[in-house]
């Protein structure tokens, strides 16, 4: 057999090479991913303002991890303290925020510690179960 100038065998590895990164590649495009974990989606917190002596929105429903971050916009103190007791925000100065982070699946009622008619809902909710496989 002679040899083609053209191709050396330096070339042909290459070419190895590159086929058998792209069936590997293939291969794990195709590979069933859902026995491992993935990280939750680092999400930006929702916002609730504080303003006119109301939580705006009222009610708020965020997955089991999200956060919710209250700002006051108001000309006065106010606070986001949870009837559970799950959280406190303590005293807000106007332009003062509090983040809180929801690790458990529950409706929290929350109120301003100040003015007790001013009341807000999270709901926390579990993220519903993704389909495994394709059809």
């Amino acid at each position: 057999m002679s040899s083609n100038p053209r191709t050396s065998p330096s070339i042909a590895v290459g070419l190895t090479a590159v086929f058998a990164l792209l069936a590997a590649g293939f291969a794990w495009a195709g590979a069933d991913t859902t026995s491992a974990p993935s990280p939750a989606p680092t999400a930006t917190p929702v916002l609730v303002t504080i303003a006119n002596f109301a939580f705006a929105p009222a009610t708020v429903t965020i997955p089991v991890g999200g956060s919710v971050t209250w700002k006051n916009t108001d000309l006065t103190e106010h606070t986001a303290t949870a009837k559970n007791g799950a959280f406190d925000s303590g005293n807000l100065d106007t332009g003062q925020t509090f983040t809180f982070t929801f690790h458990k699946a529950l409706i929290y009622t929350y109120v301003c510690s100040y003015h007790p008619s001013m009341v807000g809902t999270v709901v926390v909710q579990t993220p519903a179960p993704t389909a495994s496989g394709s059809p």
